[in-house]
């Protein structure tokens, strides 16, 4: 007589353990490969300043870089809004949409309050790129991270947006995870180049 019974159990456990995602794992690694080259896009800048630094004969410049004190308070604001973004990240896997959403937010506008900064200092600045290379350097390696602060903010955003209509925060878990990566990053590539133009000099 033929016995089906252990056949049945065999296909229900197999059937009741999900199989990983093979595009979420796709996802995760995509993140991890496009922060790896953006480590590698700002060590070459670093590179290049301690290189024309090392064969200048005046360095920094006249009047340059602007002062540590008034850098030193916006390099904090931007080291709390990863302290915030780790708040947004805890609420939104204990189920707190309020809370994550609350923390996002936060994590914007500091974002945004770094941002703005930066931009008055430019504004502000009494050399430009074309005048020295010191000049150059600093423009090309601020103006960088600024775009990446200005890509974050956006990705914020619509982090955002996805928390508030999502129905189960879960969805968002992948999304936001590479998100709160790359601002992370984006704070940690600021500490270096604060200590390399303001600190070292």
């Amino acid at each position: 007589m033929l016995t089906i019974g252990p056949m049945v159990t065999e296909v229900t456990a197999a059937q009741a353990e999900p199989a990983a995602s093979p595009a979420r794992t796709t996802g995760e690694f995509g993140v991890m490969l496009f922060l790896a080259s953006d480590v590698m896009l700002f060590s070459a800048f670093f590179a290049a300043y301690f290189l024309l630094r090392s064969t200048a004969a005046e360095w920094p410049i006249a009047d340059a870089p602007p002062e540590i004190v008034r850098a030193g308070v916006f390099t904090a604001v931007l080291v709390a809004s990863s302290f915030t973004m780790i708040a947004s990240d805890r609420a939104r896997d204990d189920g707190h949409r309020a809370g994550a959403r609350r923390w996002l937010i936060a994590t914007i506008a500091l974002g945004a309050a770094f941002l703005a900064n930066q931009l008055v200092e430019y504004a502000t600045l009494p050399f430009a790129a074309r005048d020295s290379t010191y000049g150059s350097i600093y423009w090309g390696l601020t103006g960088l991270h600024a775009a990446h602060v200005t890509a974050g903010i956006c990705a914020l955003g619509l982090l955002l947006v996805r928390l508030t209509r999502a129905r189960d925060l879960a969805d968002t878990s992948s999304w936001a995870a590479g998100i709160s990566l790359y601002w992370h990053l984006v704070d940690i590539v600021w500490i270096g180049v604060f200590l390399t133009i303001w600190v070292i000099r």
